[in-house]
């Protein structure tokens, strides 16, 4: 890419909408806005009727910071749920937009925001892409069974800041991502932990579905015949169980909240339910830290914590006490996906890396 360029990155989610406008590698302007007490967002009943809502906040963004539609150069957006990918940077094709609509691999906003990118560019004749989509595969086999015949386990987690901070970590300590064994867990309102071997993820739970430790809204693993009783009950729907595993689960579900400064607060204040719940997560974590440093042979360079936890003294104190003999142990908080976004996308363009075409 020449210099100059003006780049747009959305990053939609669940209730929140993410933009930045950059020009190369400079922040022109960032902003979050969140939809909870938006009442027309409320209205709509699936996802994919706020496509009009979210797209008219996008452009809306880039012309009251003084600019034009016709200004940009290129879109990002953050990656759907579609089909298993290698890591990389992508064009967001016709192709991706209509698997992500089919919501046969997932459905999500972060779809919507492809969708629109797509849209756009094509208005404007200009590239859209995406960066490390949460369904990057690079599973090894044995991490893909599970005891139930035609069910297997999916790779889909939090690539996008797991792929960024691995190839940060290797170059805080002198290596090439290729050559970097890590463990690298992401800890936001879902939890991935995953195993980096040299530059492939060769195992990660799968969050989303119910695998891994609780969370601040996910239930984490469970026992499979409390499940079943529960499904089999009459008591409650699918949706409302589902809600219960991811959206309503963890700490949403026991403690009344999925932030973690307000339980830290319950227990500042003598709440020992929220200790022994909160703690009990931390175990969770740290047992799963376990299970990848298992995966990696016990060949572990360095052990690093991202997301928004990872800025609690409190979470990562008690994870280290735990796991600290396996590796040193690195911080990189918050999820930084907007940078992340920018930095694939740049590579991409400007032929550091290959732009894949989805197919």
């Amino acid at each position: 890419m020449k210099n100059g360029n003006l780049i747009l990155i959305v990053n939609l989610g669940s209730t929140s909408t993410k933009i930045a406008i950059y020009r190369d590698t400079e922040c022109i302007g960032q902003e979050t806005i969140r939809h909870e007490s938006d009442n027309q967002f409320h209205t709509f009943s699936d996802i994919w009727d706020q496509y009009s809502f979210r797209r008219k906040i996008i452009e809306d963004y880039v012309t009251t910071n003084g600019y034009s539609l016709s200004d940009l150069s290129l879109i990002v957006s953050r990656g759907a749920p579609v089909k298993a990918m290698v890591s990389g940077t992508y064009r967001i094709n016709e192709a991706m937009v209509q698997d992500a609509k089919s919501r046969k691999y997932g459905n999500h906003p972060c779809g919507v925001g492809c969708t629109i990118a797509y849209d756009l560019a094509r208005e404007l004749d200009i590239p859209a892409l995406t960066v490390d989509a949460p369904c990057i595969d690079e599973l090894i086999p044995e991490a893909r069974y599970t005891g139930w015949k035609d069910v297997y386990r999916k790779s889909f987690y939090q690539a996008l800041n797991q792929k960024s901070v691995g190839r940060k970590l290797a170059s805080k300590l002198g290596k090439e991502y290729s050559e970097m064994n890590a463990i690298i867990i992401h800890m936001g309102g879902g939890m991935s932990i995953a195993a980096h071997h040299k530059g492939k993820v060769e195992d990660v739970n799968n969050g989303l579905d119910g695998d891994g430790p609780m969370a601040p809204e996910r239930a984490g693993t469970l026992p499979v015949g409390e499940v079943l009783k529960a499904a089999f009950s009459g008591e409650y729907t699918y949706p409302q169980l589902y809600g219960m595993v991811n959206g309503k689960g963890g700490l949403y579900a026991i403690l009344g909240t999925k932030d973690g400064r307000e339980v830290e607060g319950m227990i500042a204040g003598g709440d020992s339910l929220a200790k022994e719940v909160y703690d009990a997560m931390i175990y969770q974590i740290a047992k799963s830290i376990g299970s990848a440093a298992v995966t990696l042979r016990g060949e572990v360079d360095a052990i690093a914590f991202t997301g928004g936890l990872a800025y609690s003294s409190y979470i990562v104190s008690g994870i280290s006490k735990w796991c600290e003999f396996i590796a040193p142990i690195h911080l990189f908080p918050g999820e930084n996906e907007i940078e992340s976004l920018l930095e694939g996308a740049l590579y991409g363009m400007n032929g550091q890396w290959p732009i894949h075409e989805y197919v």
